[in-house]
């Protein structure tokens, strides 16, 4: 399972792919042959369309279950409240699926700090277990970062009007929409 974060007009969006960690290797391996020259990663809001295209089918052949927070409307200044609120959704419907370790993209130490407060938080209210253990990773180490990356960017894209790219793994997205105060 991993998590990423992306953002677009009005909304913040936290994808999770959930998916079994002995299978992990293949998905990589295909992630990683979509790099293109001297790219190091797959950055959803730095492809071209064709690319997209190709990394949404890349992501349609992996047996994955998806959960999409969305976090509307979102005014500027409240990046971070939003992603709070919509980690308050997004871990405990996580453990509800039976996920045992979560991913957070790295992000600067304060941000990483805070993130970690937010998962005390959680765990304080009762709201997820102490037994989900949730880590950082780099998307430049790990590859299984690149697909909510991808995820969120196809739900943002969806959510402007061009739905052609979540349209291909639609069937595997739960999208949930949390109101941001």
């Amino acid at each position: 399972m991993d998590v990423d974060v992306a953002r677009d007009k009005g909304t913040y969006i936290l994808a999770s792919v959930v998916c079994d960690p002995t299978g992990c290797n293949p998905i990589r391996d295909a992630l990683r042959v979509l790099l293109q020259g001297k790219q190091r990663r797959l950055h959803w809001r730095d492809e071209d369309g064709p690319q997209r295209t190709k990394i949404v089918a890349a992501i349609s052949a992996i047996d994955m279950a998806v959960v999409v927070v969305v976090g509307v409307p979102m005014a500027k200044r409240q990046q971070e409240r939003a992603r709070r609120i919509c980690m308050e959704t997004l871990l405990p419907t996580l453990e509800q699926f039976g996920v045992s370790q979560v991913f957070l993209e790295a992000r600067t130490q304060t941000l990483i700090h805070r993130d970690r407060q937010q998962v005390a938080n959680l765990v304080g209210k009762k709201l997820i277990t102490p037994a989900l253990r949730v880590s950082i990773a780099r998307p430049l180490e790990e590859p299984m970062l690149w697909v909510p990356d991808a995820v969120a960017g196809a739900v943002g894209a969806d959510r402007l009007g061009n739905p052609e790219w979540l349209d291909v793994i639609r069937d595997s997205v739960t999208e949930i929409d949390v109101t941001v105060r």
